[in-house]
C-alpha cells in the first residue's frame, strides 16, 4: 500500500507540473483552479433531492418551488466562487536561508489580478473576499486569511529539520467564499529553494595557519602592537590615546590608531575521521559565525572543496552554503 501511495503522489505531482508550472507570480485562471462541492454543500444537494421527492410525491408546488430556489442559488455560488478565487494573483518574497531546526518563513503577497495596485482601498468591491486558507502541500495545518482586512499577506512557517538545499513543497490555497457550498482551491509552486544551514554547536576554535604561506599573507588589522596613523579624536575614546604632543601645539584633537600582524593562512578543516559527521558541520557552522563577527580571515577545508580565505559577509554567506551542500547533491553544482 505504501509503494502504491508513493506512486500515486509521484504522478499526482508530475500531472501538477504540467498543469501548474513553478513560477514566483501565479495569477488564478480555469486551469490553475480546482472546485467542488464541499461537505456541506454535498449535504445541501441531498436535501434538494429529498426536497424534490417530497414535492414530486405530495405533488406540492410550493415545495418543488423551494428545490428549484435552492439549486439555483446553489449555480449562482457556483459561478461567484470561481469568479471570486480567479480574481487572485499571488507573489513570493525570496525566502530567507535559515539554520536547522528553525522556522524558515514564506512570505506570500495577496493582490486582486484585475485592480492595480496601490487603486484599490479595504473596502473594494472589486477585489475578491472572504478567507483564504493556506497550507503545505499534504499538511494538515492551516493558516488564514482575511481579505476584507487591510493587509492582504500571509507569513507562512515551514519548519526545518535537516541541512541542505531543497526546494519548498507546493502551497495549497483554498477558498469556500461566499456560503461554503463550494471548495475551490490551487496547488502552486513558487520555485523557491531554501538553504538550510547546520545548526551550529558550541566548541573551541579550532583555526589552523599555514606556516609556509604566513609571511605572504600578512595583512594589518586594529590592535594594540605598532603605531599606525593619527586619526580625528572621537569624544568617549580612552584618553591614553590622545596624542597630547598635537594637543600641546595647539592643533587639533586627534588619536593614536595602532595595528597588529594576522595572518591569512588560518583555514577551518572538517574532521572526516569523526562519526558524527553533521555534529562536526555544526561545530564549523559555530566558528564561522565567530569568526566573522569579529572580522577574522579565515578559510574552510570540505574534505576536497576549499574556500579561500576571506571576511566580510559575503564569505561567511559562502562558507555557511557550502556547509550546507557538503554530501549532498547540490554539492556539485
Amino acid at each position: 500500500m505504501n509503494t502504491l501511495k508513493t506512486r500515486w503522489q509521484q504522478q499526482s505531482l508530475r500531472w501538477l507540473d504540467d498543469r501548474i508550472p513553478a513560477r514566483t507570480k501565479h495569477t488564478l485562471n480555469l486551469r490553475s483552479i480546482f472546485i467542488f462541492p464541499s461537505k456541506f454543500g454535498l449535504s445541501y444537494l441531498l436535501m434538494c433531492g429529498c426536497l424534490f421527492l417530497l414535492g414530486t410525491n405530495y405533488q406540492n408546488n410550493l415545495m418543488l418551488l423551494l428545490c428549484y430556489f435552492l439549486l439555483a442559488l446553489l449555480l449562482v455560488c457556483l459561478f461567484k466562487s470561481y469568479l471570486n478565487f480567479a480574481c487572485l494573483t499571488l507573489t513570493v518574497d525570496p525566502i530567507q536561508s535559515v539554520f536547522a531546526g528553525n522556522n524558515a518563513v514564506l512570505s506570500i503577497q495577496i493582490q486582486a489580478a484585475n485592480v492595480r495596485p496601490g487603486t484599490s482601498g479595504g473596502h473594494d468591491d472589486k477585489f475578491p473576499q472572504g478567507q483564504l486558507h493556506f497550507r503545505w502541500l499534504r499538511q494538515k495545518s492551516m493558516f488564514n486569511c482575511d481579505l476584507n482586512q487591510a493587509e492582504r499577506s500571509i507569513r507562512l512557517p515551514y519548519i526545518t529539520q535537516r541541512r541542505g538545499v531543497y526546494p519548498l513543497p507546493r502551497v495549497t490555497c483554498i477558498s469556500e467564499y461566499p456560503l461554503g457550498l463550494y471548495r475551490c482551491w490551487t496547488h502552486l509552486d513558487f520555485d523557491q529553494r531554501l538553504v538550510v544551514y547546520p545548526a551550529p554547536v558550541p566548541c573551541e576554535m579550532q583555526l589552523e595557519s599555514r606556516s609556509q604561506e604566513a609571511g605572504k599573507n600578512a595583512t594589518s588589522q586594529p590592535g594594540h602592537d605598532d603605531f599606525y596613523s593619527l586619526r580625528p579624536f572621537v569624544p568617549g575614546e580612552p584618553l591614553n590615546r590622545v596624542a597630547w604632543k598635537n594637543v600641546a601645539k595647539g592643533a587639533d584633537w586627534v588619536s593614536k590608531s595602532f595595528s597588529q600582524q594576522q595572518s591569512l593562512g588560518g583555514f577551518l578543516r572538517l574532521n572526516l575521521s569523526s562519526r558524527d559527521i553533521e555534529k562536526e558541520l555544526g561545530k564549523l557552522a559555530f566558528q564561522v559565525l565567530q569568526l566573522s563577527d569579529n572580522q577574522v580571515p579565515f578559510g574552510l577545508i570540505l574534505g576536497s572543496k576549499c574556500v579561500e580565505p576571506g571576511s566580510g559577509e559575503r564569505h561567511k554567506q559562502t562558507c555557511l552554503l557550502a556547509l550546507a551542500r557538503y554530501g549532498t547533491l547540490e554539492s556539485a553544482v
